[in-house]
């Protein structure tokens, strides 16, 4: 969750009154805000990721309005006329850009601070470290419209990158500049890079690498041009959206730009109000409450939303346009809760078939744990990202068909996996210190590829488990399935399985009420040799819906 820090006192001067730290402790948690420190006038604090306007003081203040009463409804922020043009003719791997330009503001080293800080976090959450949406922002003075967002040659221009004053070419920034050495996989090796320059050709940035030295925001800057490059149009728009409101909350005025590009043209920012629609009746559904259409609107004031009746018992919920969060009534409904107060709603049982109950799987997962760790097992917890190499290569199989990242970050967490004994087998080849006998278990899901599925795959819930020590056999492994279907009163048998990663004629296929529920077996010496594990190994595997579906078919038999 990023971590957001503001001072007391710019937060008064935007909110317009008095606050103490006492009253953002009450007021932080309305906004799904946890107050992590307090040192002085510095409020530290941790926002949720689908709350980027939250990242910095300026917008935050717009909230806090809300709350406090001091404005209710939309945010209204000063828009003038039209300031210029933008053609978008960028490369093809980042093909989007939109610009705004927000006069009269007014920014000291705090304001400059905020708006650095809701860029950083911005980029490290919601633009996905750069590589989905990358934002700048840069003073006027000097910018010549009509502005180009461009593919050009790396060795084609030079500029003074931010925080050099020495020329350097696009290729050269990306060798020598800080930010090139850490963000140039976005874009070398392309052939071209984008660039943002003016109707003289000045280069005003290079983005997502750095902006700049030129065109440095200080506390004399008055007037800004933001840019938002993005690989997808509608993030690229929300973010300019929330960027130039953050900027107008300091006292500017936003002008719009005019983009050209290859599918017409559009006005950027957008700064009218998304909409969703909301049934009443979810109100009662999902917290509790019978609140009137009026009582429902009158809250949602208070958290920067405007509603109106469409039909009998739906609402046209209007909210910022810059609140990405809300993606569903759902998402109205706990707005609605928040502004309500949550301590104010009085708690109430469930009833047997609330859709609100736990899931009868993770029930029946917490009773697999339990017997597992009555027998000695200790619980593990893998991620379900993994690798080719260990689901596939150390375990002696061919590849089979898995669900794959398009552009993985990590070569070791590249794939969803599709069973979890190979990673067990990591785990203990991680612990050899520890000691031995080790016997370690896992529940959790696998993902198996399914052409015939609407998503063309499925998940499992399956049971791992591995003994690891001298003399350990296949009659260990039969005798932790045999005392856990016997602790769920379920019906095991046995099939030969011959299977790459088990020793041939030690290994069986299990079955539970005679449906096929997976597998139990000495571990191939290959394969221990591969983890480079120096004892033998059994390991098992098992479908805990499969297993629940038997565990089902027993109680009904015996009631």
């Amino acid at each position: 969750m990023p971590v957001v820090e503001v001072l007391l006192w710019d937060l008064e001067r935007l909110v317009g009154v008095d606050l103490s730290v006492s009253e953002l402790e009450v007021l932080l948690p309305k906004l799904k805000c946890e107050v992590e420190s307090v040192e002085g006038e510095r409020v530290t604090y941790e926002a949720t990721h689908d709350r980027p306007d939250l990242y910095s003081a300026e917008l935050l203040s717009v909230a806090l309005k809300g709350l406090l009463g001091v404005e209710r409804g939309l945010p209204r922020f000063k828009v003038g006329e039209p300031a210029g043009e933008a053609r978008v003719e960028g490369p093809g791997y980042r093909p989007y850009a939109f610009f705004a330009v927000v006069e009269g503001v007014r920014l000291d080293d705090e304001a400059i601070r905020q708006l650095v800080q809701l860029q950083e976090k911005v980029h490290a959450t919601f633009g996905r470290d750069r590589r989905k949406v990358s934002i700048g922002f840069y003073d006027l003075e000097g910018v010549e419209f009509p502005i180009s967002y461009v593919a050009a040659d790396p060795r084609s221009v030079k500029f003074k990158p931010l925080g050099f004053t020495i020329e350097m070419t696009p290729e050269e920034v990306l060798r020598n500049h800080p930010k090139g050495v850490a963000y140039r996989h976005l874009v070398e090796g392309r052939g071209v890079v984008p660039l943002i320059v003016d109707a003289q050709g000045r280069v005003v940035s290079f983005p997502p690498i750095t902006n700049s030295e030129e065109y440095r925001v200080t506390e004399d800057t008055t007037s800004v041009l933001i840019d938002v490059t993005s690989t997808e149009p509608e993030a690229g728009r929300r973010v300019l959206s929330l960027v130039a409101s953050a900027f107008a909350a300091r006292g500017g005025t936003v002008r719009p730009v005019r983009l050209v590009h290859a599918r017409g043209y559009e006005v950027s920012p957008r700064l009218e109000p998304d909409s969703v629609l909301y049934e009443l009746s979810l109100t009662e559904r999902l917290l509790g409450l019978r609140l009137s259409g009026e009582e429902v609107r009158e809250l949602l004031l208070s958290m920067r939303m405007e509603a109106e009746p469409a039909r009998e018992g739906v609402l046209e919920v209007r909210y910022p346009y810059y609140r990405p969060d809300i993606l569903h009534p759902v998402d109205i409904a706990e707005e609605i809760a928040m502004a309500y107060g949550y301590e104010r709603i009085e708690p109430e049982v469930l009833p047997p078939k609330h859709p609100g109950r736990e899931h009868p799987l993770e029930v029946f997962s917490r009773e697999a744990r339990s017997i597992m760790a009555e027998m000695g097992f200790t619980e593990v917890n893998n991620y379900m990202m993994t690798s080719k190499r260990v689901m596939f290569e150390l375990m002696r199989l061919p590849e089979q068909p898995i669900i794959e990242v398009e552009n993985p970050r990590h070569e070791a967490y590249h794939a969803l996996r599709t069973w979890i004994t190979p990673q067990l087998l990591q785990v203990l080849a991680s612990s050899k210190h520890a000691g031995y006998p080790q016997r370690i278990f896992e529940v959790g899901d696998v993902v198996i590829p399914d052409e015939a599925a609407e998503t063309r795959s499925r998940e499992e819930r399956r049971l791992a488990f591995a003994i690891a020590g001298k003399g350990v056999t296949l009659t260990d492994g039969l005798a932790v399935l045999k005392a856990f279907a016997s602790q769920l009163s379920l019906s095991v048998s046995l099939q030969p399985l011959e299977h790459p990663s088990f020793i041939p004629g030690r290994a069986a296929r299990v079955l539970l009420c005679g449906e096929e529920a997976g597998f139990v077996g000495e571990v191939h010496p290959q394969v221990l040799v591969n983890f480079e594990l120096q004892v033998p190994v059994v390991a098992g595997e098992l479908n805990l819906d499969v297993a629940r579906r038997c565990y089902l078919l027993w109680r009904r038999g015996s009631s």
